[in-house]
């Protein structure tokens, strides 16, 4: 599921976002505000949006890319006018995928294509690439599982 995160230290986005509702903004943040998922009640320091991107699998990093670039494609005349009037500190895709590496494999590596560099470089967008370990249920299928028996020295 890909992520797109804006953020500003001096500049809210709420007039820009009632103005765009074509914007598939997902969530919203006024400096001062409490994150709604927070173990602690530490608040926001900037203001902030997040757009969903994609909504394919982590382990789909090639469709995530697709949805990327469609995103750019579809959305860049909103994101240059945003970032024409605002003062933006940081904008960047959040692009999350499973790591591979296994019994089978020791190297991992992934492709971002020349179009989707292209097409973020052009607006200053970075892309954050973030990997996480399978989910459990995930590796249910690795029949290779070793396991230590409390008995193994009487055997």
């Amino acid at each position: 599921m890909c992520i797109f995160h804006v953020t500003s230290k001096t500049s809210s986005f709420q007039q820009f976002l009632s103005d765009h509702p074509e914007l598939p903004v997902y969530q919203s943040h006024e400096k001062g505000d409490i994150p709604k998922i927070s173990t602690e009640e530490i608040a926001y320091d900037d203001f902030g949006f997040s757009c969903e991107v994609s909504d394919r699998p982590w382990g789909d990093m090639e469709g995530q890319i697709i949805d990327m670039i469609s995103f750019l494609e579809v959305y860049s005349p909103y994101l240059r006018l945003l970032q024409k009037h605002h003062s933006i500190d940081d904008w960047r895709f959040d692009l999350p995928y499973e790591c591979r590496l296994g019994n089978n494999h020791f190297t991992q590596c992934d492709y971002l294509p020349p179009k989707l560099m292209r097409l973020a470089g052009a607006l200053e967008i970075g892309i954050e690439l973030s990997l996480y370990w399978p989910s459990a249920e995930e590796n249910i299928e690795d029949d290779d599982t070793i396991t230590a028996h409390a008995d193994t020295d009487n055997e």
